[in-house]
């Protein structure tokens, strides 16, 4: 229960923080624009570089958090997906990396289709903000809580 509470916590302080980073980025960006363009193209690149960058940032600060309160490698797991993970975990630029690509991926998947079934090629500066802002704390808080129970877990059975 105390890995639950602990998990909560640091997903909580995630969002806020990748909801606050994600904003101003999106601001320095496109400060001048009226729109944002979200076309195919626009959406592959602006998904690759915030999972990857994100991902990457993430894994080295969960490994820090966890060697810093002594939880790396506490939990036992079953699961080979887990253990594949808790060993990619090792290497925080890949496992960001890989991570990050499948989620680019998986996101891309889901969501280029719908914007083009809906006819959005660009959406108002003003609406596109707070939907970055809130995409990436979810996104965000989600994997802060995946790298660290993947950092929980013991790589061998």
């Amino acid at each position: 229960m105390k890995e639950k509470k602990y998990l909560q916590k640091e997903a909580i302080i995630a969002m806020a923080i990748n909801f606050i980073v994600s904003g101003v980025i999106v601001v320095l960006i496109h400060y001048k624009a009226d729109t944002v363009a979200t076309d195919t193209f626009s959406i592959a690149i602006d998904l690759m570089l915030t999972c990857l960058i994100m991902f990457i940032l993430t894994a080295f600060m969960c490994r820090a958090r966890l060697e810093r309160s002594q939880k790396t490698g506490i939990l036992e797991t079953e699961s080979r997906v887990l253990r594949f993970l808790s060993r990619l975990y090792r290497y925080p630029v890949l496992f960001g990396a890989l991570t990050g690509l499948a989620a680019t991926a998986v996101l891309f998947a889901l969501t280029a289709p719908l914007l083009a079934l809906l006819g959005i090629s660009a959406l108002p500066f003003g609406v596109y903000v707070p939907i970055k802002c809130v995409f990436a704390a979810l996104l965000g808080g989600g994997f802060t809580v995946v790298c660290l129970y993947a950092g929980m877990c013991k790589s061998v059975k």
